[in-house]
């Protein structure tokens, strides 16, 4: 499969492309303090266009083989966010996992919210998944009303759960279905 172009009200999101490299290392640089709290150790890598750019066409790899869909939140020619699912699984769950950063300055203008409504959608209907997982930090309450405004569930409470930032977090578990699913 070749990869996606979502179009909303105000954004394109898509799967990354070649020359998309500059635009990674851009975002992760201006927003590295804003980001790390939320987001495991940063190394090297995510500021380097072209370790970015030499990853791209393992991402697309990965889309096209199913087992994940990275997409990044483009507003005009800026990379202003990025909304992944990984671990992909077909079989008995058709299921993934979502995460996602927007940059500082683009919060709360429903920038996220617009993106991510359409990933799911995408996701649910074009590649057929039954159950997409978001799991947020107590702390981070905001990211818990975005995904409660798209339709996700909270289903539980995972202590230590993630190493964020070099520190062992607990997180919030949710979970939207796919109600339109077809075996």
């Amino acid at each position: 499969m070749r990869g996606a172009e979502l179009r909303t009200g105000r954004l394109v999101v898509r799967t990354p492309m070649k020359g998309d490299g500059v635009k990674y290392a851009r975002y992760y640089t201006l927003n590295r303090e804003f980001l790390q709290p939320y987001s495991p150790k940063f190394d090297a890598g995510m500021f380097s266009a072209s370790e970015w750019e030499s990853s791209i066409p393992l991402i697309q790899q990965q889309f096209a083989n199913g087992t994940t869909a990275r997409f990044v939140l483009m507003l005009g020619d800026e990379l202003i966010g990025v909304a992944n699912l990984t671990q992909i699984q077909r079989g008995p769950s058709y299921s993934a996992i979502l995460g996602y950063t927007l940059s500082e300055e683009h919060q709360g203008h429903g920038y996220m919210k617009e993106a991510l409504g359409e990933v799911v959608r995408y996701m649910f209907e074009a590649r057929n998944l039954h159950r997409i997982v978001a799991n947020y930090m107590p702390r981070n309450e905001r990211s818990g009303r975005l995904l409660r405004s798209l339709g996700f569930q909270v289903e539980g409470y995972a202590r230590d759960y993630l190493l964020i930032d070099g520190v062992w977090e607990d997180h919030v578990l949710s979970a939207r279905t796919n109600p339109d699913w077809k075996g």
